[in-house]
């Protein structure tokens, strides 16, 4: 075991790893400005160094970023620099250059060696005290786990949509009906045989008698079938049945008619009557609509448009849970905290003009949503809205946007 110098105990290994970076930075700018060609450009350090190029690149740009954990972040790894150095010294650059700039590699190597891991593992620590690099660090792990989910899976999709509209109750004011859209916009298999299918359900349970039906109010289950659009579903339509576990449904496609090389586009309504609380004299519990990734997908909208007449001025809060092991959280449930994951995303207000509210995964978005309003009675120009997005989400989280009724009388 390494025993750390006196001076590392003093500071966080953030400020550590600053100062032995920015250490690093300049005695590789020296360098840099030291080898002997006409302009400092990949090309030319191609050309007099015999580095590869897009090594070059890598290299000068990182010694032009001013914060030295955004140089690190940039820098090829402790290979490539010294590629660098020794293709430096043999250009004619100082040997006092190249020998400071090994000595402060040598420095950053042994702060990440004893404190953080790896070469690798270090990425994942800058990504957190850097937010620009946590960008970039989570996506590209997201788009290795969508690839790796989706071979596993044998299916994947271009989209998942859910929009959730929730309206003044019909049938008692203490209550909001909600109306929902869920869709997968190009679903395919990669497997022949894989199963197919979309889950739909909530993290907290509906009131008692409330009953999940077709805007045509048909039960929704094996008998019924499943409450498709079919005028913004892709044709053919494919077979597929129904399965209701509780308050979870499954929609889940039968056969091969959707092969390897086909897609398909599928989209389903439904209303709940009394879903949510009018205010919290009637019930705490707040609305959580959202969406719970079972099918490896590149994009995730999740939409939600509140009528004007339902919690004036509630704004939603944005909340993603790890699924695994511990099935849908609950966010009233406490327990599933530790279940909580950090993001990066947020959500957009949309604003109240439906026209805006458009989307380029789903051609149809705007136009659909105002049939699902036009089959329940509803006027879609009544709607605030409210959109997160997601880039790659990870096999396995649920999205949800939680909104907490208002007191009584409250506006």
């Amino acid at each position: 075991m390494v025993v750390p110098h006196d001076k590392d105990t003093i500071l966080p290994l953030e400020q550590r790893l600053s100062g032995a970076a920015e250490q690093l930075r300049q005695a590789l700018k020296d360098v840099v400005h030291a080898v002997p060609v006409a302009v400092r450009k990949p090309a030319e350090f191609e050309r007099v160094l015999k580095l590869d190029r897009s090594l070059s690149s890598r290299l000068l740009r990182a010694v032009r970023l001013y914060d030295p954990l955004a140089f690190l972040h940039r820098l090829p790894g402790p290979h490539g620099v010294r590629l660098l150095l020794k293709a430096a010294g043999k250009a004619g650059v100082k040997q006092e250059l190249v020998s400071r700039a090994e000595q402060a590699l040598t420095e950053v190597e042994r702060l990440v060696t004893t404190e953080v891991g790896d070469w690798k593992e270090l990425e994942a620590a800058i990504s957190g005290w850097l937010p620009d690099a946590r960008e970039q660090f989570e996506m590209a792990n997201r788009q290795t786990a969508f690839r790796a989910m989706s071979n596993i899976k044998g299916v994947t999709a271009e989209a998942e949509v859910s929009v959730t509209l929730l309206h003044p109750g019909s049938a008692n004011a203490d209550w909001v009906d909600r109306a929902g859209i869920t869709g997968i916009c190009r679903m395919k298999r990669l497997r022949p045989g894989t199963p197919m299918g979309l889950l739909h359900g909530s993290s907290i349970a509906p009131p008692p008698g409330t009953q999940r039906l077709s805007l045509d109010g048909k039960p929704i289950d094996p008998e019924h079938g499943a409450p498709l659009l079919r005028d913004f579903s892709s044709l053919p339509i494919p077979q597929f049945a129904v399965r209701v576990e509780g308050d979870t449904v499954h929609y889940v496609l039968r056969g091969d008619g959707v092969g390897v090389g086909s897609m398909v586009e599928l989209f389903f309504a439904d209303i709940m009557r009394g879903r949510y609380p009018a205010h919290s004299g009637v019930s705490p519990r707040p609305a959580t609509p959202g969406a719970l990734i079972d099918i490896p997908v590149k994009t995730l909208i999740v939409d939600v448009l509140v009528h004007e007449d339902v919690w004036p001025g509630i704004e939603p809060e944005l909340r993603m849970y790890d699924t695994a092991g511990r099935g849908i959280a609950n966010p009233t449930d406490a327990a599933r905290n530790m279940d909580r994951i950090d993001v990066l995303e947020s959500i957009q207000d949309m604003g109240t003009q439906m026209e805006r509210f458009r989307t380029r995964e789903v051609g149809r978005y705007v136009e659909m949503v105002r049939f699902v309003c036009g089959k329940l009675g509803w006027d879609g120009n009544r709607f605030r809205g409210y959109r997160c997005r997601v880039d790659y989400p990870v096999y396995g989280t649920q999205v949800s946007m939680i909104l907490q009724p208002p007191a009584l009388g409250a506006r």
